[in-house]
Protein backbone atom coordinates (compact mmCIF):
# COMPACT_ATOMS: atom_id res chain seq x y z
CA UNK A 1 0.00 0.00 0.00
CA UNK A 2 1.88 3.78 -1.25
CA UNK A 3 1.43 5.80 2.08
CA UNK A 4 -0.35 9.44 1.41
CA UNK A 5 3.48 10.49 2.67
CA UNK A 6 4.87 8.75 -0.29
CA UNK A 7 2.14 10.35 -2.70
CA UNK A 8 2.11 13.56 -2.10
CA UNK A 9 6.69 12.59 -2.07
CA UNK A 10 6.09 11.87 -5.61
CA UNK A 11 3.92 14.30 -6.95
CA UNK A 12 6.42 17.15 -5.67
CA UNK A 13 9.17 15.06 -7.95
CA UNK A 14 7.17 15.39 -10.48
CA UNK A 15 6.65 19.06 -10.48
CA UNK A 16 10.16 19.92 -9.73
CA UNK A 17 10.94 17.62 -12.99
CA UNK A 18 8.03 19.42 -15.09
CA UNK A 19 9.49 23.07 -13.83
CA UNK A 20 13.02 22.12 -14.89
CA UNK A 21 11.97 21.51 -18.33
CA UNK A 22 9.72 24.14 -18.28
CA UNK A 23 12.94 26.62 -17.60
CA UNK A 24 14.64 24.84 -19.75
CA UNK A 25 12.45 24.88 -22.45
CA UNK A 26 11.81 28.87 -21.49
CA UNK A 27 15.90 29.67 -21.58
CA UNK A 28 16.20 27.96 -24.98
CA UNK A 29 13.35 30.03 -26.63
CA UNK A 30 14.76 33.26 -24.74
CA UNK A 31 18.21 32.72 -25.62
CA UNK A 32 17.35 31.15 -29.34
CA UNK A 33 15.45 34.47 -30.24
CA UNK A 34 18.30 36.47 -28.34
CA UNK A 35 21.42 35.35 -29.86
CA UNK A 36 19.21 35.29 -33.34
CA UNK A 37 18.81 38.71 -32.82
CA UNK A 38 22.39 39.37 -32.33
CA UNK A 39 22.99 37.61 -35.12
CA UNK A 40 20.36 39.14 -37.05
CA UNK A 41 22.17 42.44 -36.46
CA UNK A 42 25.37 41.06 -37.18
CA UNK A 43 24.04 40.62 -40.85
CA UNK A 44 21.67 43.74 -41.37
CA UNK A 45 22.10 47.56 -40.62
CA UNK A 46 21.76 47.36 -37.11
CA UNK A 47 25.51 46.53 -36.04
CA UNK A 48 28.18 48.55 -37.18
CA UNK A 49 31.99 47.23 -38.86
CA UNK A 50 34.81 49.11 -38.64
CA UNK A 51 36.61 51.50 -36.34
CA UNK A 52 35.54 54.60 -38.16
CA UNK A 53 31.84 53.94 -38.69
CA UNK A 54 31.71 52.68 -34.99
CA UNK A 55 33.19 55.77 -33.29
CA UNK A 56 30.88 58.08 -35.74
CA UNK A 57 27.97 56.40 -35.43
CA UNK A 58 26.93 57.75 -39.19
CA UNK A 59 28.77 56.89 -41.77
CA UNK A 60 26.38 56.35 -45.17
CA UNK A 61 27.35 59.05 -47.21
CA UNK A 62 31.07 58.96 -46.62
CA UNK A 63 32.23 55.42 -45.40
CA UNK A 64 35.98 54.80 -45.12
CA UNK A 65 37.63 53.17 -47.93
CA UNK A 66 38.83 49.97 -45.98
CA UNK A 67 35.35 49.30 -45.25
CA UNK A 68 33.25 50.54 -48.05
CA UNK A 69 32.62 46.84 -49.38
CA UNK A 70 30.08 46.28 -46.06
CA UNK A 71 29.12 49.43 -45.10
CA UNK A 72 28.49 51.28 -49.15
CA UNK A 73 29.79 50.01 -51.80
CA UNK A 74 29.75 52.47 -53.92
CA UNK A 75 32.19 54.30 -52.06
CA UNK A 76 34.55 51.30 -53.54
CA UNK A 77 34.26 53.36 -57.18
CA UNK A 78 36.23 56.49 -55.73
CA UNK A 79 39.23 54.68 -54.18
CA UNK A 80 42.64 55.47 -55.46
CA UNK A 81 44.60 53.22 -53.37
CA UNK A 82 45.16 49.84 -51.94
CA UNK A 83 43.89 49.31 -48.56
CA UNK A 84 44.01 46.31 -45.85
CA UNK A 85 42.10 46.66 -42.68
CA UNK A 86 41.46 44.22 -39.96
CA UNK A 87 39.36 44.58 -36.51
CA UNK A 88 38.63 42.93 -33.70
CA UNK A 89 35.61 43.35 -31.12
CA UNK A 90 35.10 42.83 -27.86
CA UNK A 91 32.00 43.07 -25.61
CA UNK A 92 31.73 45.12 -22.20
CA UNK A 93 29.28 43.63 -19.86
CA UNK A 94 27.96 44.75 -16.47
CA UNK A 95 25.92 42.31 -14.07
CA UNK A 96 22.42 42.05 -14.51
CA UNK A 97 22.72 43.25 -18.02
CA UNK A 98 23.64 40.65 -20.45
CA UNK A 99 22.51 37.19 -20.76
CA UNK A 100 22.03 34.78 -18.00
CA UNK A 101 24.25 36.57 -15.40
CA UNK A 102 23.43 34.33 -12.84
CA UNK A 103 22.56 31.13 -14.42
CA UNK A 104 24.35 27.91 -13.11
CA UNK A 105 27.02 26.66 -16.16
CA UNK A 106 25.19 23.94 -17.00
CA UNK A 107 22.44 25.68 -18.58
CA UNK A 108 24.77 28.04 -21.19
CA UNK A 109 28.05 29.25 -20.74
CA UNK A 110 27.99 32.73 -20.80
CA UNK A 111 30.82 32.09 -23.32
CA UNK A 112 32.66 34.99 -25.27
CA UNK A 113 31.29 37.72 -27.48
CA UNK A 114 33.34 38.98 -30.32
CA UNK A 115 33.71 39.52 -33.92
CA UNK A 116 36.40 40.84 -35.94
CA UNK A 117 36.88 41.23 -39.81
CA UNK A 118 39.50 41.60 -42.83
CA UNK A 119 39.19 43.58 -45.96
CA UNK A 120 40.76 44.23 -49.07
CA UNK A 121 39.91 47.04 -51.62
CA UNK A 122 41.76 47.47 -54.97
CA UNK A 123 41.66 50.31 -57.33
CA UNK A 124 40.79 49.62 -60.89
CA UNK A 125 40.59 53.14 -62.76
CA UNK A 126 37.10 54.19 -62.42
CA UNK A 127 36.23 50.80 -60.54
CA UNK A 128 36.87 49.66 -57.79
CA UNK A 129 36.88 46.08 -55.90
CA UNK A 130 36.61 44.90 -52.36
CA UNK A 131 36.45 41.82 -50.53
CA UNK A 132 36.03 41.05 -47.24
CA UNK A 133 35.50 38.22 -44.58
CA UNK A 134 33.47 38.89 -40.72
CA UNK A 135 32.47 36.50 -38.08
CA UNK A 136 30.48 37.11 -34.83
CA UNK A 137 30.95 34.66 -31.89
CA UNK A 138 28.71 34.11 -29.11
CA UNK A 139 29.21 31.52 -27.04
CA UNK A 140 28.08 27.98 -29.13
CA UNK A 141 26.38 30.58 -32.10
CA UNK A 142 28.30 32.03 -34.78
CA UNK A 143 27.70 33.64 -38.00
CA UNK A 144 30.17 34.61 -41.13
CA UNK A 145 29.29 36.96 -44.24
CA UNK A 146 32.12 36.57 -47.03
CA UNK A 147 31.71 39.76 -49.43
CA UNK A 148 32.54 40.91 -52.70
CA UNK A 149 31.65 44.12 -54.01
CA UNK A 150 32.72 46.63 -56.46
CA UNK A 151 31.84 50.46 -57.21
CA UNK A 152 32.43 52.38 -60.58
CA UNK A 153 31.99 56.35 -60.88
CA UNK A 154 29.75 57.81 -63.24
CA UNK A 155 29.86 61.45 -64.81
CA UNK A 156 28.80 64.00 -62.14
CA UNK A 157 30.07 62.95 -59.33
CA UNK A 158 28.30 59.60 -58.47
CA UNK A 159 28.83 56.70 -58.07
CA UNK A 160 27.22 53.48 -57.91
CA UNK A 161 28.05 50.02 -56.17
CA UNK A 162 26.60 45.92 -55.45
CA UNK A 163 28.26 43.75 -52.77
CA UNK A 164 27.69 39.89 -52.97
CA UNK A 165 27.36 38.19 -49.45
CA UNK A 166 27.46 34.84 -48.43
CA UNK A 167 25.81 34.74 -45.08
CA UNK A 168 26.27 31.69 -42.63
CA UNK A 169 24.60 31.12 -39.36
CA UNK A 170 24.76 28.18 -36.39
CA UNK A 171 23.15 27.85 -33.19
CA UNK A 172 24.53 25.13 -30.78
CA UNK A 173 22.49 25.10 -27.59
CA UNK A 174 22.85 22.61 -24.37
CA UNK A 175 20.60 22.32 -21.69
CA UNK A 176 19.81 19.90 -19.11
CA UNK A 177 18.30 16.82 -21.46
CA UNK A 178 18.52 18.93 -24.65
CA UNK A 179 21.10 20.04 -27.13
CA UNK A 180 20.81 20.69 -30.96
CA UNK A 181 21.93 22.94 -33.23
CA UNK A 182 20.36 24.60 -36.16
CA UNK A 183 22.04 26.07 -39.88
CA UNK A 184 21.63 28.81 -41.88
CA UNK A 185 22.82 29.81 -45.62
CA UNK A 186 22.06 32.76 -47.52
CA UNK A 187 23.34 34.45 -50.67
CA UNK A 188 22.07 38.07 -50.21
CA UNK A 189 23.63 41.44 -51.88
CA UNK A 190 23.51 44.87 -50.66
CA UNK A 191 23.61 47.79 -53.22
CA UNK A 192 24.81 51.30 -53.04
CA UNK A 193 24.78 55.08 -54.09
CA UNK A 194 27.17 57.97 -53.37
CA UNK A 195 27.42 61.75 -55.03
CA UNK A 196 30.20 63.77 -53.83
CA UNK A 197 29.96 67.80 -55.01
CA UNK A 198 33.14 69.78 -54.40
CA UNK A 199 31.30 72.93 -52.74
CA UNK A 200 35.21 74.92 -52.97
CA UNK A 201 38.45 73.87 -53.64
CA UNK A 202 40.84 77.07 -53.14
CA UNK A 203 44.72 77.38 -52.58
CA UNK A 204 43.87 77.06 -48.59
CA UNK A 205 41.15 74.81 -48.23
CA UNK A 206 38.30 72.69 -49.65
CA UNK A 207 34.56 71.73 -48.88
CA UNK A 208 33.08 68.52 -50.04
CA UNK A 209 29.10 67.53 -49.28
CA UNK A 210 28.57 63.69 -49.92
CA UNK A 211 25.07 61.68 -50.18
CA UNK A 212 24.71 58.03 -50.09
CA UNK A 213 21.78 55.36 -49.73
CA UNK A 214 22.43 51.35 -49.48
CA UNK A 215 19.81 48.51 -49.65
CA UNK A 216 21.25 45.75 -47.54
CA UNK A 217 19.75 42.44 -48.00
CA UNK A 218 17.89 42.43 -51.15
CA UNK A 219 16.86 38.51 -51.22
CA UNK A 220 15.95 38.43 -47.61
CA UNK A 221 13.56 34.96 -47.29
CA UNK A 222 15.95 32.16 -46.06
CA UNK A 223 15.25 28.61 -43.97
CA UNK A 224 16.70 27.32 -40.84
CA UNK A 225 18.07 23.67 -40.97
CA UNK A 226 18.82 21.39 -38.46
CA UNK A 227 17.53 20.15 -35.35
CA UNK A 228 16.97 22.54 -32.49
CA UNK A 229 14.55 20.60 -29.83
CA UNK A 230 12.48 23.95 -30.25
CA UNK A 231 9.67 25.16 -33.06
CA UNK A 232 12.20 27.32 -34.67
CA UNK A 233 14.03 24.57 -36.36
CA UNK A 234 12.78 24.18 -40.24
CA UNK A 235 10.83 27.53 -39.95
CA UNK A 236 11.05 29.96 -42.52
CA UNK A 237 12.75 33.42 -41.59
CA UNK A 238 13.59 36.99 -43.37
CA UNK A 239 17.05 38.41 -42.92
CA UNK A 240 17.16 42.01 -41.67
CA UNK A 241 16.53 44.27 -44.80
CA UNK A 242 17.13 48.27 -44.25
CA UNK A 243 17.25 50.94 -46.39
CA UNK A 244 19.57 54.08 -45.03
CA UNK A 245 20.41 57.28 -46.21
CA UNK A 246 22.55 59.60 -44.89
CA UNK A 247 24.50 63.36 -45.27
CA UNK A 248 28.25 64.48 -45.13
CA UNK A 249 29.95 67.82 -44.98
CA UNK A 250 34.04 67.57 -45.03
CA UNK A 251 35.91 71.20 -44.84
CA UNK A 252 39.75 70.47 -45.36
CA UNK A 253 43.11 72.27 -45.63
CA UNK A 254 44.84 72.24 -49.08
CA UNK A 255 47.80 72.53 -47.46
CA UNK A 256 49.67 70.11 -46.70
CA UNK A 257 52.90 69.51 -44.28
CA UNK A 258 55.25 66.48 -45.24
CA UNK A 259 52.11 65.39 -47.37
CA UNK A 260 49.97 65.51 -44.58
CA UNK A 261 46.92 67.81 -44.82
CA UNK A 262 46.82 70.13 -41.93
CA UNK A 263 43.59 69.55 -40.46
CA UNK A 264 40.07 67.76 -41.93
CA UNK A 265 36.46 68.23 -40.16
CA UNK A 266 33.32 65.75 -40.97
CA UNK A 267 30.31 65.77 -39.83
CA UNK A 268 27.24 62.81 -41.06
CA UNK A 269 24.00 61.93 -40.47
CA UNK A 270 22.11 58.90 -41.19
CA UNK A 271 18.44 57.69 -41.21
CA UNK A 272 18.02 53.56 -41.34
CA UNK A 273 14.75 52.00 -41.36
CA UNK A 274 14.47 48.33 -40.81
CA UNK A 275 11.51 47.27 -43.15
CA UNK A 276 8.21 45.78 -41.99
CA UNK A 277 8.31 42.52 -44.03
CA UNK A 278 11.80 41.93 -42.41
CA UNK A 279 10.78 39.20 -39.46
CA UNK A 280 14.65 39.31 -38.38
CA UNK A 281 15.82 35.11 -38.07
CA UNK A 282 13.32 34.75 -35.31
CA UNK A 283 10.82 37.67 -34.89
CA UNK A 284 12.61 39.23 -32.05
CA UNK A 285 11.53 42.57 -31.77
CA UNK A 286 14.75 44.70 -33.39
CA UNK A 287 14.49 48.84 -33.60
CA UNK A 288 12.87 49.80 -36.67
CA UNK A 289 14.16 53.39 -37.50
CA UNK A 290 17.56 54.81 -36.43
CA UNK A 291 19.10 57.91 -36.36
CA UNK A 292 22.59 58.50 -36.07
CA UNK A 293 24.82 62.17 -36.12
CA UNK A 294 28.63 61.95 -35.98
CA UNK A 295 31.98 63.79 -35.98
CA UNK A 296 35.14 63.53 -37.11
CA UNK A 297 38.27 65.91 -36.43
CA UNK A 298 42.09 65.18 -38.21
CA UNK A 299 44.88 66.70 -37.45
CA UNK A 300 47.74 66.89 -39.36
CA UNK A 301 46.51 63.76 -41.12
CA UNK A 302 47.68 62.01 -37.96
CA UNK A 303 45.57 62.25 -34.97
CA UNK A 304 41.78 61.70 -35.77
CA UNK A 305 39.51 61.81 -32.79
CA UNK A 306 35.43 60.76 -33.74
CA UNK A 307 32.41 61.26 -31.62
CA UNK A 308 28.47 59.72 -32.71
CA UNK A 309 25.24 59.40 -31.27
CA UNK A 310 22.50 56.62 -32.09
CA UNK A 311 18.91 56.39 -31.55
CA UNK A 312 17.15 53.25 -32.44
CA UNK A 313 13.63 53.41 -31.41
CA UNK A 314 10.86 51.79 -30.33
CA UNK A 315 12.14 51.92 -27.34
CA UNK A 316 12.84 47.55 -26.01
CA UNK A 317 12.23 46.94 -22.25
CA UNK A 318 11.52 44.42 -19.81
CA UNK A 319 12.65 42.32 -17.03
CA UNK A 320 12.64 38.38 -16.32
CA UNK A 321 12.55 38.10 -12.78
CA UNK A 322 12.82 34.08 -12.75
CA UNK A 323 15.62 33.83 -15.01
CA UNK A 324 17.33 36.87 -13.56
CA UNK A 325 17.64 38.82 -17.33
CA UNK A 326 17.33 42.03 -18.32
CA UNK A 327 16.42 43.78 -22.06
CA UNK A 328 16.73 47.25 -22.46
CA UNK A 329 16.62 49.70 -24.75
CA UNK A 330 19.02 48.01 -27.84
CA UNK A 331 22.04 50.13 -29.34
CA UNK A 332 20.70 54.05 -27.95
CA UNK A 333 23.59 55.95 -26.68
CA UNK A 334 27.12 58.30 -27.25
CA UNK A 335 30.38 56.30 -28.74
CA UNK A 336 33.35 57.55 -30.14
CA UNK A 337 36.83 56.57 -30.77
CA UNK A 338 40.05 57.79 -31.69
CA UNK A 339 43.21 56.69 -34.64
CA UNK A 340 46.67 57.56 -34.86
CA UNK A 341 48.36 57.33 -38.43
CA UNK A 342 51.87 56.51 -39.09
CA UNK A 343 53.52 58.43 -42.13
CA UNK A 344 55.76 54.43 -42.71
CA UNK A 345 56.36 56.25 -46.03
CA UNK A 346 58.43 58.98 -44.89
CA UNK A 347 60.14 56.73 -42.40
CA UNK A 348 61.23 53.86 -45.23
CA UNK A 349 60.35 55.18 -48.61
CA UNK A 350 61.39 52.00 -50.13
CA UNK A 351 58.26 50.25 -48.49
CA UNK A 352 54.80 49.92 -50.29
CA UNK A 353 52.87 51.03 -47.73
CA UNK A 354 52.06 54.30 -47.40
CA UNK A 355 50.88 54.55 -43.68
CA UNK A 356 49.19 52.30 -40.83
CA UNK A 357 46.39 53.25 -38.85
CA UNK A 358 46.18 51.67 -35.65
CA UNK A 359 41.97 52.52 -34.22
CA UNK A 360 39.75 51.97 -31.37
CA UNK A 361 36.19 52.59 -30.86
CA UNK A 362 33.24 52.42 -28.22
CA UNK A 363 29.70 51.87 -29.43
CA UNK A 364 26.28 51.17 -27.55
CA UNK A 365 25.45 48.03 -29.89
CA UNK A 366 23.24 45.86 -27.97
CA UNK A 367 21.75 46.85 -24.06
CA UNK A 368 21.67 49.97 -22.73
CA UNK A 369 24.95 50.30 -20.74
CA UNK A 370 26.27 47.80 -22.49
CA UNK A 371 29.04 48.57 -25.10
CA UNK A 372 31.15 46.45 -27.26
CA UNK A 373 35.31 47.65 -27.70
CA UNK A 374 37.00 47.91 -31.48
CA UNK A 375 40.27 47.72 -32.35
CA UNK A 376 41.82 48.37 -35.57
CA UNK A 377 44.54 48.58 -38.17
CA UNK A 378 44.18 49.62 -41.32
CA UNK A 379 46.98 49.58 -44.11
CA UNK A 380 46.92 52.18 -46.88
CA UNK A 381 49.32 50.54 -50.13
CA UNK A 382 50.64 52.66 -53.53
CA UNK A 383 49.39 50.79 -56.08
Amino acid sequence: MISRDSIIRLSISRLEAISKLARAAVLIVFLTAASASAQSMFVGGDYVLGNRAAGMSAYVADPDYAHAVFLNPAKLGFAETVYAASDYEYFSRDPGLLFLPSTPSDYLSNGKFSAWDASLVLPLGPFGAGASFSAFDLAGWRTTTSDVGAGVRIPFGFSLGVTGKYITLRKNVAVPGATGSSDLEKFTFDVGAMNRTILANTTFFRAIFSSGIVFTNILPSVKWSGQLGVPLADAAADLPQTFQCGLAYTFASNYRLSDFELFKVTGAIDYSHLFSNSSPIDGFILPRDQYRVGLETIALGILAVRIGYTLKTPVLTGEDLYNRLTVSRMGSGVSYGFSLRFPVKLVLPALPVTSLELSYAKNPEWNSGVYHDLFGVVMEMLF
